[in-house]
C-alpha cells in the first residue's frame, strides 16, 4: 500500500504542493486512528474499510461524467467531478480552484494553507491525496456573501480540499451545499479549512444531502484568530455512511456558536463530531446538535470541549439530543470536557429518547391524527435550526431538505 501511495504522489502531484503532501503522508503513516473504545455498542461507530480508503485516495472518477453546460447562476462556485466553475462577479473577492491558487496566490498558501496539517488519520490522508477544491479569499474590511454548490457523481471516489480565508475586520456569509447525482457507492473525502482573521465575523452553512449509497468523510477545521466570531450551521441528511468532524481552533476573545442537525433513515450510519480547541483567553464556545433516527439507522454524537492551560476566563458548552423514531434504530452520545485550567466555565448535556406518548395524546385530543401529531413533534424538534440560520438562501435549502413548513 505504501508503494502505491508513493506512485500516486509521483504521478498525480509532481508540480502541485508536493512538499506539503509528503509531510501529510508522513503524518498519515505516523498517527493511525486509535481503536474503538468506551462504547458498549461499536455498531454506532461508522466503519470505512482500508480498501475503500485506498479507492478514495487514488480517485476513481465515473466515466459518464459530463461538464456542466448550464451552471446554476444562483451559485458563485460550482464544483463537479470534471471542473470548478467560477461565477463570482465581485472583483474584490478572489475565487479560484486550489491548483490555480497555488500558483497565483502562493503567498496565501505559504502563510495559511501549508501551515495546517491534519489532526486525524483520514484527514491526513485527504491532505496527501486531494485532487483539487475551491479557494476563496475575502480581503480585509470587506463584506461578502458566497454561495457554493458541489454536485458530484455518486459513483465517483475522490478527495478534495477547500479553503476559505476571511480577512481582518471582514464579514462573510457562506453557503456550502453538497449534493450528488445518481445513486452510486463512491467514497467522498473532503477537508474544509476556514481562516477567520482578527475581528472578522463569519457565518458558515454546511449542508450535505448526498446519495444514500455513498460514503462521506468530511473534516471542517476553522481557525479563529483574536476577536473573531464564527457561527456554524451543519446539516447532514444524506450519504449512507457519514464521518463528519468539526473542530474549531479558538484564540483570544473569540466566539463560536455551532448548531447542527442530522437525520438518518433506512440503514444510514452517521458519526457527527463537533468540538472546540480553545487556546486563547476569554474564548466562548456553544455547541448544539440534534439528531433523528428512523428505521434501522444509527447516529453517534461526539463532542469535546477542550480548554487549554492558557484559555483562562473561557466558557465551553456542548449539548446533544437524539430522538429515536424506531425500536430498531440506535443512538449514542459521547460528550467530553477536557479542561486544563481552573478559571473557566464548562458543561455538557446529552439526551436520547423516543417520542413522549403524552405529547402525542395531547395533540390527538385536539383533533389531530396520530401521524400528524408525530410529524408535528418531529418538525418542532428539528425546527430549532431555522431560529439560528441567518442566511435566507441557506434557510430555504435546509427547510426544503428536512421538510420544515
Amino acid at each position: 500500500m505504501i508503494e502505491d501511495y508513493l506512485d500516486t504522489l509521483n504521478e498525480r502531484f509532481r508540480d502541485f504542493d508536493i512538499e506539503y503532501r509528503k509531510q501529510a503522508y508522513i503524518y498519515y503513516l505516523k498517527y493511525p486512528d486509535p481503536p474503538y473504545k468506551e462504547s458498549p455498542d461499536r455498531k454506532t461507530y461508522v466503519h470505512i474499510a482500508d480498501e475503500e480508503l485506498d479507492k478514495m485516495a487514488h480517485g476513481e472518477m465515473y466515466v459518464g461524467i459530463k461538464k456542466s453546460k448550464n451552471p446554476d447562476i444562483n451559485y458563485d462556485i460550482i464544483v463537479n467531478d470534471s471542473e470548478i466553475i467560477l461565477n463570482n462577479k465581485d472583483k474584490n473577492i478572489y475565487t479560484s480552484n486550489m491548483k490555480n491558487a497555488f500558483k497565483e496566490r502562493h503567498d496565501l498558501f505559504e502563510k495559511y494553507v501549508d501551515t495546517v496539517y491534519g489532526k486525524y488519520n483520514k484527514e491526513n490522508l485527504i491532505n496527501f491525496s486531494y485532487e483539487n477544491g475551491y479557494f476563496v479569499y475575502i480581503p480585509d474590511n470587506t463584506s461578502a456573501e458566497i454561495k457554493i454548490k458541489s454536485e458530484q457523481d455518486a459513483n465517483s471516489s475522490f478527495t478534495v480540499k477547500n479553503v476559505v480565508i476571511i480577512g481582518k475586520n471582514s464579514k462573510a456569509s457562506i453557503v456550502d451545499l453538497y449534493e450528488s447525482e445518481d445513486d452510486g457507492s463512491g467514497i467522498h473525502g473532503r477537508n474544509i479549512y476556514i481562516f477567520c482573521l482578527e475581528n472578522s465575523k463569519v457565518d458558515y452553512n454546511y449542508i450535505q444531502n448526498e446519495s444514500l449509497n455513498s460514503a462521506n468523510i468530511t473534516y471542517v477545521r476553522p481557525v479563529l484568530y483574536n476577536d473573531a466570531q464564527l457561527k456554524i450551521i451543519d446539516v447532514n441528511t444524506g450519504s449512507g455512511r457519514v464521518i463528519y468532524n468539526h473542530e474549531s481552533e479558538m484564540h483570544d476573545n473569540t466566539t463560536l456558536n455551532s448548531y447542527g442537525i442530522n437525520i438518518t433513515r433506512g440503514i444510514q450510519e452517521h458519526d457527527i463530531w463537533d468540538s472546540s480547541l480553545q487556546y486563547g483567553k476569554f474564548s466562548n464556545c456553544d455547541i448544539n446538535i440534534k439528531g433523528i433516527v428512523f428505521d434501522q439507522s444509527s447516529t453517534m454524537h461526539r463532542g469535546n470541549i477542550d480548554i487549554e492551560p492558557d484559555g483562562v476566563k473561557s466558557t465551553g458548552f456542548y449539548n446533544s439530543a437524539i430522538l429515536l423514531m424506531s425500536e430498531n434504530g440506535k443512538g449514542n452520545s459521547k460528550p467530553a470536557l477536557l479542561i486544563k485550567n481552573n478559571d473557566t466555565k464548562s458543561k455538557h448535556a446529552s439526551v436520547i429518547s423516543s417520542i413522549d406518548p403524552e405529547q402525542v395524546f395531547y395533540l390527538r385530543s385536539r383533533g389531530i391524527s396520530e401521524n400528524d401529531a408525530i410529524s408535528l413533534i418531529v418538525q418542532g424538534f428539528l425546527g430549532y435550526i431555522n431560529d439560528h440560520v441567518d442566511n435566507e438562501f441557506a434557510k430555504n435549502i435546509i427547510s426544503k431538505i428536512i421538510n420544515i413548513n
